[in-house]
């Protein structure tokens, strides 16, 4: 029951208090909870709640609203790119996504959550000799999904009509309602669907970074590349065809992808650092 006490105090006063802060209230309430050896709620009666004890110890809530200020900004940026290509977000794709049709808004969203992540984390210095091994998983899978959408878009390019007949032709979900291959079709709604699940993981990876390791941060950042990628490709298969243009459509589709991966790249790679 002690070991459960102290796992809510740990987690209360990692998210509340500054890193170093933190560990050092966590040591002095180890020693108090320990000595003598007491029950849960005998601990709740003599100390205190776990959370309100630590809500207590806030020597700077400015530098607690400041957090909290970040976090809603990290987390908004992600959340709104995932949802975007589903039915409920549908109205913020319209924005960052489909108004502005051959410049889209949504990589603003992407930037300003990175570079947040990057500029808030890399002042703390809470980490392990090895990133944990979840990260290390979360980051391959989210490659090998990232490999994917760069490939899509490579047969897209190098073979742009053979692809685009390919299995027929079906209206896309999202955007313009103009007829699209069966393969892009397929391509959107696994968009649609992994790009909500992907907004989870990278929120985990804030809510970790801030309470474990900091380079889960690097989790964030490259879910946020993830989602970006997906975006990009989905705006450009559902802008309006126009046949003169539409091969070079799918090269520009190519690039844009691209580059988002390598900045994304260098933003994880940064955050491992």
């Amino acid at each position: 029951m002690k070991k459960d006490y102290m796992a809510r105090l740990e987690r209360a006063a990692r998210w509340r208090l500054p890193p170093q802060e933190a560990e050092d209230v966590i040591a002095d309430y180890r020693d108090i909870v320990s000595d003598p050896p007491r029950t849960e709620e005998e601990l709740r009666r003599e100390v205190g709640d776990p959370e309100q004890v630590i809500k207590l110890l806030v020597s700077s809530p400015r530098a607690y609203r400041i957090w909290q200020a970040a976090f809603a900004v990290m987390a908004a940026c992600i959340l709104m790119l995932g949802i975007s290509p589903t039915g409920i977000g549908y109205p913020i794709w319209r924005f960052f996504f489909d108004v502005w049709t051959e410049y889209p808004l949504g990589p603003v969203l992407a930037v300003l959550g990175a570079a947040t992540a990057l500029v808030w984390f890399r002042r703390q210095d809470q980490k392990k000799e090895r990133p944990p091994k979840a990260i290390r998983i979360l980051l391959a899978v989210f490659l090998v999904y990232i490999g994917g959408i760069l490939l899509f878009c490579l047969a897209n390019t190098l073979d742009y009509e053979g692809f685009c007949a390919m299995l027929g032709t079906m209206e896309p979900l999202i955007g313009p309602k103009n007829a699209v291959s069966r393969s892009m079709y397929l391509c959107e709604l696994t968009m649609i669907y992994t790009c909500p699940l992907i907004a989870l993981v990278g929120l985990l990876g804030l809510v970790k970074a801030r309470t474990g390791d900091r380079r889960w941060a690097a989790v964030y950042v490259l879910a946020l590349t993830a989602i970006l990628t997906a975006l990009l490709v989905l705006h450009l298969a559902t802008s309006p065809i126009v046949p003169e243009i539409a091969e070079d459509r799918a090269k520009r589709m190519l690039v844009r992808c691209s580059v988002t991966v390598v900045i994304g790249l260098i933003g994880s790679g940064v955050s491992l650092c």
